[in-house]
């Protein structure tokens, strides 16, 4: 005569753990914060202001004197034609025609003032970047 036994299954199913994993990691990625960091290093000014805002271009200017146009390395020469087609693209939308400016605070005043008369000239809105104390 011909008996089974009957034994527990030893196997374990990994199928629903890696689907609670990827619910898990959409979870984390759809709740994590969107704040841009940018990897140039610059240290910003102190302000007291406590409400940040943000652009949707940025321009940023090191203490090296390098210049970046939406973390993207330019040259000065080719920033008035890039801040021209970013405001001409943007219509008349507050919110598009707002760029934030991030400069080091050892940058001259001269190079600040050149970024923020390109944008004024263009009729953009500027946001002036800087670090709480």
């Amino acid at each position: 005569m011909f008996r089974r036994r009957l034994q527990p299954v030893s196997e374990f199913s990994l199928a629903s753990i890696a689907d609670i994993v990827f619910l898990l990691l959409i979870y984390f990625l759809l709740t994590s914060s969107f704040v841009s960091q940018a990897g140039i290093e610059v240290r910003l000014p102190q302000s007291s202001s406590q409400q940040p805002t943000k652009g949707p271009h940025s321009i940023t200017i090191t203490a090296r004197g390098e210049w970046y146009w939406d973390n993207q390395r330019t040259s000065k020469e080719a920033l008035p034609n890039l801040v021209r087609q970013a405001l001409q693209s943007a219509g008349n939308d507050p919110n598009a025609r707002t760029i934030t400016v991030r400069a080091d605070e050892a940058v001259t005043v001269q190079e600040l003032a050149y970024a923020l008369s390109l944008i004024a000239e263009n009729r953009g809105q500027v946001v002036i970047a800087t670090r709480r104390p």
